[in-house]
């Protein structure tokens, strides 16, 4: 709901042409006295011509309380009220005849406001100058206070910076407890004067990573009337950039913080590529992007299987083409690194999980390595110690032997693991055959080592053949073993 210039109300539907109850009763109250002083029932339907929208208006006649002032609307029971806003009826300021005189340059900061501000009175539609009555001026960046003389008419200086990103100049009467407020905007039109912005060296040519940030650094002048070069005016803006549009300072100079995403020219002009001021230059610099990779979430490990790296590979720009990674070992983690393996990396997943088997080092430094192309940096990861403690059987034997078929016979042995070496407690060493004629070793049990590292099995006899056993790493930090061979030969 709201209240137009001539003092009807308008009440707008939802789009959908809901949200309006049939019957609708508007209630004015004045915030003076808490009284209702107006009501409105009787409302005119406007609706779209085409009969395509279901939307409508409805509109009232003019409203004219007895006194100037803002009313409260409300629907609803005296009892229960519900506010649908304000309804305006102050003297309503009026600005017209704008005029800013044009002609005003970096040389000549000074033009000459003037208007023509009176007042109209909704009850009568009436309209008296706005005597002696105080307006702001206000340009880009600039305003001040002026006052109206007696006949309402308004004829001020006004000084602009010289900084402004328009020129325009707007007039407007303060609002009041009796007055609307209410303004207007005029153009003062600038002469614009030949300017350069020039670039330090070193801002002329860079090269940065990409996703970093580069600074450009220089001087912006304009060309007087009279020919001579001058900094443009201290706080010029400047074409934006990471930190918003930076200012020139009093001796012209600036910086502007990039970020480096692609290669090709960057221009350096004007904020928001003009000024009123000064005519359009630009200065390009050579940006070259060194495209760049790096390694996110790597985890390395070690178990019965070998070293496992895990994480993700990124580059930026973002790139489909797959790439290869190296996993490199080094005694010392400082020198020496010698490539392992080998394996590729599709940079539209950027996600790896590789495993490296059959590692022989006890102890020792793992990275991975990224070598990259010309045109971009490559990365290694931090190197990972990784250490595996050395295990061994340094005890098996099966007898008796030879043994007859269906009678027992025992398997004793020793696990040990570190250095020095010292029994291995609690783990499960496991028991295998391999008949004569056979290539395959075919399980035949199990057992636990003693606090002694020692362990004991029984058998029944019933085929010759070789006899071993293994222990498989049960915490990721030990080596696999395998004892010796040891033949048992089963007679009938």
């Amino acid at each position: 709901m709201s209240a137009t210039q001539d003092g009807s109300l308008s009440v707008f539907s939802a789009q959908d042409g809901t949200g309006v109850p049939e019957g609708l009763v508007v209630h004015l109250r004045d915030k003076k006295t808490g009284l209702r002083v107006a009501t409105v029932d009787t409302f005119r339907k406007v609706t779209d011509p085409e009969g395509i929208f279901p939307d409508f208006q409805l509109v009232s006649e003019p409203l004219k309380p007895a006194a100037l002032g803002i009313y409260a609307l409300e629907v609803g029971s005296e009892a229960d009220p519900a506010s649908c806003g304000d309804f305006d009826y102050r003297l309503r300021s009026v600005v017209s005849k704008v005029d800013a005189a044009d002609g005003v340059s970096l040389d000549n900061l000074k033009t000459t406001v003037s208007a023509d501000v009176t007042t109209l009175d909704p009850r009568t539609g009436a309209s008296a100058p706005l005597k002696n009555a105080k307006v702001r001026l206000t340009a880009d960046r600039t305003s001040q206070e002026a006052t109206t003389d007696a006949q309402g008419h308004l004829s001020a200086p006004f000084t602009f910076r010289g900084t402004e990103n328009h020129t325009d100049v707007r007039v407007d009467v303060l609002d009041t407890p009796d007055i609307k407020a209410g303004g207007r905007t005029e153009t003062a039109r600038a002469v614009r004067q030949k300017a350069e912005i020039v670039l330090d060296p070193e801002s002329r040519k860079i090269k940065a990573r990409y996703g970093s940030t580069a600074k450009l650094t220089g001087q912006a002048v304009r060309i007087a009337a009279d020919g001579t070069r001058k900094p443009v005016p201290a706080g010029t803006p400047m074409l934006a950039d990471l930190t918003g549009e930076p200012k020139t300072t009093a001796d012209g100079r600036f910086e502007r913080q990039l970020l480096m995403s692609r290669s090709g020219p960057v221009k350096t002009t004007w904020a928001g590529g003009k000024s009123p001021w000064l005519h359009y230059v630009i200065a390009s610099t050579e940006a070259e992007v060194v495209e760049v990779s790096y390694f996110a979430d790597v985890k390395a490990t070690v178990d019965a299987t070998g070293v496992k790296f895990t994480g993700g590979l990124a580059h930026r720009p973002l790139s489909q083409a797959p790439t290869l990674l190296e996993v490199q070992y080094s005694a010392d983690g400082k020198t020496d690194w010698k490539t392992r393996h080998v394996f590729t990396v599709d940079f539209a997943s950027a996600r790896f999980d590789q495993t490296l088997p059959g590692v022989g080092e006890s102890d020792g430094y793992w990275r991975l390595r990224y070598a990259a192309a010309p045109s971009m940096q490559g990365s290694v990861t931090e190197p990972v110690r990784l250490t595996r403690t050395a295990t061994a059987f340094t005890y098996f034997n099966a007898a008796p032997e030879p043994v007859r078929k269906g009678q027992t016979f025992t398997i004793k042995g020793t696990l040990q693991h570190e250095t020095p070496a010292k029994p291995y407690e609690g783990q499960t060493v496991q028991f295998y055959l391999q008949p004569v004629g056979s290539q395959d070793y075919v399980y035949r049990g199990e057992a636990k080592t003693g606090a002694d590292g020692k362990f004991v099995q029984t058998f029944t006899a019933d085929e010759t053949g070789a006899w071993i056993v293994r222990y498989g790493d049960s915490d990721g930090k030990h080596f696999n073993a395998e004892s010796r061979r040891d033949d048992l030969t089963v007679n009938p």
